[in-house]
Parts: structure tokens; sequence; C-alpha cells
């Protein structure tokens, strides 16, 4: 069985960007440093990513945060 968990998506490192997506089958496969990824119609390089696990509840999503950069 796939890990269901909360991806926040950031782009060039700025909060207010942020995009939220629950992915409770486990079906979205989490992008690895140096990817580049297609996501609002463009190109990104992921230049960070992060798991944070989270204690909150038996029903808690692991978040994992993706920084993405549109600069080479």
């Amino acid at each position: 069985m796939k890990e269901p968990k909360q991806i926040v998506c950031r782009y060039n490192g700025d909060e207010k960007s942020d995009e939220v997506e629950q992915d409770l089958d486990g079906e979205v496969d989490i992008p690895q440093k140096g990817h580049i990824i297609t996501r609002k119609g463009k190109q990104w390089k992921v230049v960070h990513v992060v798991k944070e696990e989270t204690v909150s509840g038996p029903k808690s999503l692991p978040i994992y945060r993706i920084y993405l950069s549109d600069k080479p």
C-alpha cells in the first residue's frame, strides 16, 4: 500500500504561492532534488524536498514540502 500524504509546493521561495494537495491514495510520486517538473504550465526545477512527520491524531498525514524554482 502506498503512503497517503499531503504535498505542499512553493514557487521561487514565496510562501504566498504555496499550493496544497492531499494525496489520500498515495498515487503521487514525490520528485527528487534536481528533477524538472511541469506545474502551472511551466517547467520548474526541484531545489529542495522536506518530509515533515505530523503527530496530531491517528489520521494525520506526513507533509512533503517541495521547493521549486523557475531559474536554471
